[in-house]
């Protein structure tokens, strides 16, 4: 199933993706029978870590089975089983491993683990995308994946967005906060990730809402331009208009949550 048809209930929020989908997929292995990735070849031959794929695919290629029922366009798949001597769980992190370059967060373009016939996660490196479904696993299995997120900056966020219309607009709260006009033509989301902070105004109905972006991309005169462009192009909202307090408490407390969560962030009052 690709990605963009699978209905989890969680995101990943990260600020190490790489690292965070090696973790995840480690920690959900033991609890699946089924990996499969769909690769898209002509990265194998891109600077700088083509080569590096190439080697790692020829590695592990006898591991995997074509699975031409699942390619997607001209990705091809192929599928490991997992339930082995753990060959089949090595060759698969071997792969995944590759989401650190450059070529091979393309060349390994979806990764998915499956439960007896049921899509338990699914990763789609070159996005920064994964999705785990927490239904399709034991409650053991996903506080695994969890606790395998420890130490990073990241965390699974539950996929029901919160959504309510006020002022005009229809609002979505989740791994972004989102505004969208009622007519759909025009929407805009922001990552919670660079959420400074969050208070609730006197009215007690609006959140106030702080957003920082990490830095210039660099302190030489290019890097302050495009710095400078990046933080006059990103405008996210300073206030979130909830429509009563009790929902407005509900948001607060799930933003200050998950970025507690997500790297020890404390954001609740600092707005």
């Amino acid at each position: 199933m690709p990605a963009d048809d699978f209905e989890g209930t969680h995101t990943l929020l990260s600020d190490d993706y790489a690292g965070a989908l090696a973790r995840t997929v480690d920690s959900l292995v033991p609890y699946a029978d089924r990996g499969l990735v769909r690769l898209d070849d002509p990265w194998l031959e891109e600077e700088p870590d083509g080569e590096d794929c190439r080697e790692a695919w020829e590695a592990v290629r006898d591991r995997f089975e074509r699975a031409p029922g699942d390619d997607a366009s001209s990705r091809e798949a192929w599928r490991v089983e997992l339930v082995d001597d753990g060959t089949g769980l090595d060759a698969l992190s071997r792969l995944v491993e590759l989401a650190g370059g450059i070529a091979g967060r393309h060349f390994v373009f979806e990764v998915e683990l499956a439960r007896e016939g049921r899509t338990a996660l699914s990763a789609m490196p070159h996005h920064s995308d994964l999705r785990v479904d927490a239904d399709a696993l034991p409650e053991a299995a996903f506080a695994a994946a969890e606790d395998a997120l420890s130490g990073l900056p990241a965390c699974l966020v539950a996929d029901e967005f919160r959504e309510w219309e006020a002022d005009g607009r229809r609002w979505r709260v989740g791994p972004a906060v989102c505004k969208e006009t009622l007519d759909e033509r025009r929407a805009s989301c922001y990552g919670i990730a660079n959420l400074r902070g969050v208070a609730v105004a006197a009215d007690g109905t609006t959140l106030r809402l702080s957003w920082g972006l990490d830095g210039p991309v660099s302190d030489d005169p290019i890097g302050k331009a495009l710095t400078w462009t990046l933080e006059k192009l990103y405008r996210p909202p300073a206030a979130l208009p909830c429509g009563d307090a009790e929902r407005a408490e509900r948001v607060a407390t799930f933003l200050a949550e998950t970025l507690r969560r997500f790297d020890g962030r404390e954001i609740r009052g600092e707005a």
